[in-house]
């Protein structure tokens, strides 16, 4: 990742637990308008999310997370997403 790009730090959970937390390169998932990725600087917004969650790592992984029902929240950088509510 280069260093005039930072990457996104994201933290997922539910009611119970973290099940995930680190910097990501993106972000792709589902909302009712269809699939959107949410990348570095992105504009803060707040959004329903469903089918799954695809996180990039700083190493070039995919981490996928399934999600039935979330929110999402992104803000100066930060993305929050809140799943099984």
């Amino acid at each position: 990742m280069s260093a005039l790009i930072p990457p996104v730090f994201v933290r997922v959970r539910d009611r119970e637990k973290v099940i995930f937390e680190g910097q990501v390169t993106s972000i792709t998932s589902v909302n009712r308008v269809g699939k959107f990725d949410v990348l570095s600087r992105h504009a803060n917004f707040i959004t329903l999310v469903g089918e799954k969650l695809i996180l990039r790592t700083l190493e070039g992984r995919e981490e996928e997370i399934k999600v039935e029902t979330g929110v999402m929240r992104v803000q100066e950088n930060k993305v929050q997403v809140y799943v099984g509510l």
